[in-house]
């Protein structure tokens, strides 16, 4: 078992620290040259850390077994943000271990947390590590949501549908390749659409990238000015819009798509469907909310329409972009966006939450057990697309939803026992486990700022980011005696 992981980590740390010579690039040509050596330690340490682990285990070529696919999605989620908080440490914009692990750890689960109050401050090369990361963390997230996730089966992950070809073997090295290769391609295409968009829209060329990496990882890191406020013009928003839901969606069907050019590839999918009218409703009633709001009846139609749609798609993919008029928004859309927030969007993209497929699952068990009540000797199974949906497979979906309840209510206590208010320790609560940290102005008004949480509350948050990203319940095996004697 741990040959298994050390050789998938350390080739995983190797790209990693390749990864982290490209800021050396953007230090260079913006004239931070006391930059370039931290970044070059921070690279060649990790490189060679991973070298040695990839090099000192083999990686063996039989089935995985559960145990090592819930250690190695532990490890990786805890492991790599130890790595990629390095150059935030050696460049000394962060001289604390909690500070720059968080920075890495909400990069790389593209929660969009930060630590930064002032953007303006931080140089270009750090905004641009800090984007990267969380690209990065993109590509880390759907390829362990394609590759290793549906062998684990946790909260109905069997039923994920990838439209990617069969047959790419045991070996998990060689399935994160599989999913890696094909999905690189039209996510970078992607990102870099959305940097022309955003340029032709009037953005600096640099700040445009920074944005799109933001914008496709569903991360939610920006590079204007202050951090919780929205910076952005009216044409910037509606821009990035399709690319947030692009990203929230399913890559395996756009890759298909892509390659085919059939549209009805998406209508096969009822998740799809379901994504989609749900946002349409929450748009709807966000947009009522704010028609009905005093305290905006002084914007304009067009204004309150563009703001609904920004911030229902923005919380339902998880981006977490602040909407504007943040501080006037109602409680009811508060309401309505933490909802959004647990929904999250589908299955194989980069957003967070708890899926809709798992939604759509409750809610026909849920149809089937009322309809029981009517007709106790019916017989009513349960498909989605086309696929019978086992006992099993609903009780691990039903577990997993106690799962995450539990988890968002213990990590509230325990940022209230930390000293903050019940809205903002549930906002923490909500945003770090669902990838949505940008949007604790709307969840939270009266929360400063991440940078005035305690030692202690970093590392929480930290923590929480992380969670969300093993599905609670991962961690929750990991950590039973039972796995371990096993």
């Amino acid at each position: 078992m741990v040959a298994r992981i050390g050789n998938i980590i350390g080739y995983l740390l190797m790209v990693l620290g390749f990864c982290e010579l490209l800021p050396i690039i953007v230090a260079l040509s913006t004239g931070e040259d006391n930059l370039i050596l931290p970044f070059f330690i921070s690279s060649l340490f990790t490189v060679f850390v991973g070298g040695a682990l990839f090099i000192s285990f083999q990686n063996p070529k039989d089935r995985a077994s559960r145990h090592e696919i819930i250690m190695l999605m532990v490890v990786v989620w805890f492991g790599l943000p130890l790595f990629a908080s390095l150059p935030f440490m050696i460049t000394g914009f962060m001289t604390k271990l909690a500070d720059a692990y968080f920075e890495a750890a909400s990069a790389m689960t593209t929660t969009g947390s930060s630590l930064v109050s002032n953007l303006d401050l931080v140089p270009a090369t750090i905004l641009f590590w800090r984007s990267l990361l969380q690209w990065l963390g993109g590509i880390l997230v759907f390829v362990m949501a394609i590759a290793i996730l549906p062998l684990s089966a946790i909260g109905g992950m069997n039923m994920f549908r990838s439209q990617l070809p069969h047959g790419e073997g045991d070996d998990l090295l060689a399935r994160i390749r599989y999913a890696f290769t094909p999905l690189i391609g039209i996510y970078l295409g992607m990102t870099v659409a959305c940097i022309i968009l955003l340029v032709i829209f009037g953005m600096g060329g640099f700040e445009a990238m920074l944005m799109a990496m933001a914008t496709l990882s569903s991360g939610g890191f920006t590079s204007q000015g202050m951090s919780g406020v929205n910076g952005m013009n009216g044409l910037t928003e509606l821009a990035l819009i399709p690319f947030m839901l692009f990203a929230a969606t399913n890559m395996t069907f756009h890759w298909a798509f892509l390659k085919g050019g059939r549209v009805s590839i998406y209508r096969q999918d009822p998740e799809f469907f379901n994504f989609y009218f749900i946002l349409i409703v929450a748009t709807l009633f966000i947009f009522l909310a704010i028609i009905l709001s005093v305290d905006m009846k002084d914007i304009s139609l067009m204004k309150k329409v563009g703001i609904a749609l920004f911030t229902a798609v923005s919380s339902i993919t998880t981006t977490g972009f602040v909407p504007d008029h943040v501080g006037s928004l109602p409680l009811s859309v508060t309401v309505i966006c933490i909802i959004l927030l647990f929904i999250g969007g589908a299955t194989g993209s980069t957003a967070g939450g708890f899926k809709i497929l798992r939604i759509s699952l409750i809610k026909r068990h849920a149809d089937k057990e009322v309809s029981r009540l009517i007709y106790p000797s019916g017989i009513t199974p349960i498909s989605y697309g086309g696929t019978a949906v086992s006992n099993p497979t609903l009780i691990s979906i039903w577990t997993l939803l106690f799962v995450f309840v539990t988890a968002l209510a213990v990590i509230t206590i325990l940022f209230a026992a930390l000293g903050h208010d019940l809205q903002t320790s549930f906002g923490l609560s909500v945003t770090g486990i669902f990838s949505a940290g940008g949007l604790i102005p709307v969840l939270s008004p009266d929360f400063i700022g991440y940078h005035s949480l305690s030692y202690l509350g970093k590392w929480l948050s930290s923590f929480s980011m992380i969670l969300g990203r093993l599905e609670v319940i991962s961690l929750l095996v990991f950590l039973m005696p039972s796995f371990w004697r096993n």
